[in-house]
């Protein structure tokens, strides 16, 4: 006898239960491997996940063998840090530094045209100060006072070089000097404020042991003064060319002090020997023959009661020396301008 589907429910009750029961085994069947697939993709996923995690505690292994490593260079680097922080003035510091660099240009011959300090740049973790300079006189002397700023315990660089030789045979520098000072508490806050927004996404950069340089003295002064520069003739007052100063001298503290502005006031003797009472400022100081004063290495040659007399030694356009003399001759009671240094033939 053939069966319907039309007619299932005329079927008899055993055959209805086996179709039952044979429907829902399909049914079961078909969930049990809906079920499995799931299964399957979950295990997928989990073994790919346990792959990377595995990976990656391997490199962190790796990593981890170069930790004391990674810790004595952090501390290099923080002892390296705290050493050119020490190269860096406060802003209090940075008058004294200004005034470092203009004695040097001052100690070489050269004219300071121009000395203008620019507005401070933050740049973490310092700030940069820039000055234009313009300085006037011989090719060796600007040489010797790169090499001087090199040597200053503050660190000042040297930007935008531009050498103009004049129709009087003088050259001009034109430069831009960049002098750094540690950042006060608001430019710090800034500079980190910064820092953090610009280099939230940036890979920390690979740090480089620094390079030991030693600024070296200026060597180039008995070559040839590539821009032809010719000596110039002495002036009344003046003799030719002779020895320069000694480098090496310690020099002394009236020869930070413009001739200007040292007046004698009287004289005293000591030892057997007259000395000399210079007033500069509101010092008083006792000078005797064989030392110095001014900027311009001033010996002092002679001292009597009335007057004292000093050689200069000035630096020519040719890089050459020559000496100059001149005297300070006792202010009178009543004066009120200190005495100024005469040239003397």
């Amino acid at each position: 006898m053939m069966l319907s589907l039309k007619t299932a429910s005329l079927w008899p009750l055993p055959v209805r239960l086996a179709c039952a029961a044979l429907s829902g085994m399909l049914v079961a069947a078909l969930l049990h491997a809906a079920w499995l697939d799931d299964m399957m993709a979950a295990v997928q996923a989990a073994q790919r996940e346990e792959g990377r995690l595995r990976a990656e505690y391997v490199s962190a292994q790796a990593r981890a063998k170069h930790l004391p490593q990674w810790r004595a260079q952090q501390r290099q680097a923080g002892a390296e840090l705290a050493l050119l922080e020490q190269q860096l003035p406060d802003q209090q510091a940075m008058a004294v530094l200004l005034t470092d660099i203009n004695a040097a240009g001052q100690s070489r011959g050269l004219q300071f045209s121009l000395f203008k300090p620019g507005a401070p740049r933050p740049r973490a973790p310092y700030v940069a100060l820039p000055i234009t300079i313009q300085l006037r006189g011989s090719y060796h002397a600007m040489g010797a006072l790169l090499a001087d700023l090199a040597r200053l315990p503050r660190i000042v660089t040297v930007h935008e070089l531009a050498l103009t030789l004049g129709k009087d045979r003088l050259l001009t520098l034109d430069a831009v000097l960049q002098a750094y000072r540690l950042p006060e508490a608001g430019e710090r806050a800034a500079q980190a404020a910064l820092s953090s927004k610009a280099g939230r996404s940036a890979a920390a950069p690979a740090w480089h042991p620094l390079a030991t340089v030693a600024p070296y003295p200026y060597e180039a002064a008995a070559l040839a003064d590539p821009f032809g520069a010719l000596p110039t003739a002495p002036a009344p007052g003046q003799r030719g060319s002779v020895a320069g100063p000694d480098p090496r001298r310690v020099r002394e503290p009236l020869e930070s002090v413009a001739l200007p502005a040292i007046s004698m006031v009287g004289s005293v003797q000591q030892a057997g020997r007259l000395n000399a009472l210079l007033l500069a400022g509101q010092r008083v100081y006792r000078v005797a023959a064989g030392q110095y004063l001014g900027p311009d290495h001033g010996l002092v040659t002679q001292i009597s009661e009335q007057a004292l007399q000093y050689r200069e030694l000035l630096q020519d356009a040719g890089g050459g020396w020559r000496e100059r003399h001149g005297s300070l001759s006792l202010q009178k009671p009543g004066d009120t301008k200190a005495s100024v240094p005469e040239a003397t033939p």
